[in-house]
């Protein structure tokens, strides 16, 4: 009975790589939706710092 009331050793690697997952999506679908603002910003305040 000890056996089966066990956790297994694995579980928090699990919830770990779903966790990192779940940000690597979070964070690719926003540079998805806001790349092209993000890339112009970084441009314009370079452009700026040049000037």
């Amino acid at each position: 009975m000890s056996n089966l009331a066990r956790t297994p050793k694995w579980l928090p690697y699990t919830a770990l790589l779903l966790a990192g997952a779940i940000f690597t999506l979070a964070v690719f679908l926003g540079w998805m939706r806001f790349g092209g603002e993000i890339f112009l910003s970084l441009i314009e305040s370079g452009l700026a710092y040049c000037f």
